[in-house]
């Protein structure tokens, strides 16, 4: 593959950042809380890994160690390496955590 055919396929609008940083996540209802590491970020979405089972199109609730709150939907899940996924997000809505 050379730099244009990977140019031409690129689809992304925002430039992405590496981010080594833990989230933890939830399904939408009464699903338990998992754990997951950012692999990058950008304005629009962001990838992570976690050993949770999402598929596409599942709804995320996503919450990052300085209080910001993310709603997101999956749009890619890839397959398990040493029982980890690689899952791409696209941010719906982006806020902070009400302060008690």
């Amino acid at each position: 593959m050379t730099d244009k055919t990977f140019a031409a396929t690129e689809q992304r609008r925002h430039p992405r950042s590496p981010v080594g940083v833990t989230l933890d996540l939830r399904l939408s209802g009464d699903a338990p809380h998992c754990r997951g590491t950012i692999s990058d970020l950008s304005r629009g979405g962001m990838t992570f890994q976690t050993d949770a089972l999402l598929e596409k199109g599942m709804t995320l609730h996503l919450k990052l160690p300085s209080d910001i709150e993310i709603r997101g939907e999956v749009r890619h899940v890839g397959a398990p390496v040493a029982g980890l996924r690689r899952c791409g997000i696209r941010f719906h809505k982006i806020g902070y955590a009400p302060v008690i």
